[in-house]
């Protein structure tokens, strides 16, 4: 039996290896390929609900949660590669905040992505600021550098909420508290083998058209989510008239 047949048919979580890779086909996040290996594409699209910086080359992201974590676990456990992952939280409250934040992001030395938390399933608020770390201490060592960047910031300040997480939301809504996250010990060596297997795509640049574009998607969803702060980026202009509002003892008000 090949090294690959050995992968494809070992049995994860109920059933095969080559199964939850096809289911992952079917639901589009791989693409199988004619040398046998799967592509896993950069499906985040345009306009994005994000902008990233990846000054990491070693985060695979849509590896983990994209294939071994939705797929191949079925969300039963959480990938032992991201069992370092720690992030500093920033949370914006306006979009005036969180353009201000993306600012002071492109400005740091980490790994970051900021956008709209409003569009995720499994997490609560309508804007967020992740920075990507190895390791609590690393991430406690950035917490200060990134809350002072915050509190000095004339459109942020220290009004605005900063933490530590770990890993993604979604690790901790399927598998319980990231401080009981367990790993199996043969995980990192199934987790590479699969990874063997996959080929990513390379990631879409933030290049100034696609950031414009993201913008303005951010525009649209504030003004969708009651976030009168969009005016700051309109020139005071409305995306949409205003309706017309009648009082109830006659007229129109």
């Amino acid at each position: 039996m090949t090294d690959t047949q050995e992968v494809l048919t070992r049995v994860v979580a109920g059933r095969t290896v080559a199964d939850s890779l096809q289911e992952a086909v079917a639901a589009g996040a791989l693409r199988a390929q004619e040398d046998g290996t799967w592509l896993r594409p950069d499906i985040d699209g345009t306009p994005s609900n994000w902008v990233r910086e990846h000054r990491d080359a070693s985060r695979n992201c849509r590896f983990y949660m994209g294939v071994m974590f939705t797929h191949v676990y079925r969300k039963r456990q959480v990938p032992t590669g991201c069992a370092t992952c720690f992030k500093v939280k920033v949370v914006p409250r306006t979009l005036r905040e969180l353009v201000a934040l993306r600012d002071v992001s492109h400005a740091l030395p980490y790994t970051y992505k900021c956008g709209l938390d409003a569009g995720s399933a499994y997490t609560s608020g309508l804007y967020g600021g992740y920075f990507y770390r190895h390791g609590l201490d690393a991430a406690r060592a950035a917490y200060g550098t990134i809350r002072a960047a915050v509190d000095q910031h004339p459109k942020l300040g220290s009004d605005v909420s900063v933490f530590i997480k770990r890993g993604c939301t979604e690790y901790e809504v399927h598998c319980g508290p990231s401080d009981h996250f367990t790993f199996a010990p043969d995980q990192a060596e199934l987790e590479a083998a699969v990874f063997t297997h996959v080929r990513l795509e390379p990631s879409k640049p933030n290049n100034r058209v696609r950031v414009q574009q993201t913008l303005t998607h951010w525009i649209k969803e504030a003004y969708r989510l009651g976030d009168d702060s969009y005016l700051d980026f309109t020139g005071g202009v409305r995306l949409y008239p205003a309706a017309v509002r009648y009082a109830p003892d006659g007229g129109a008000r």
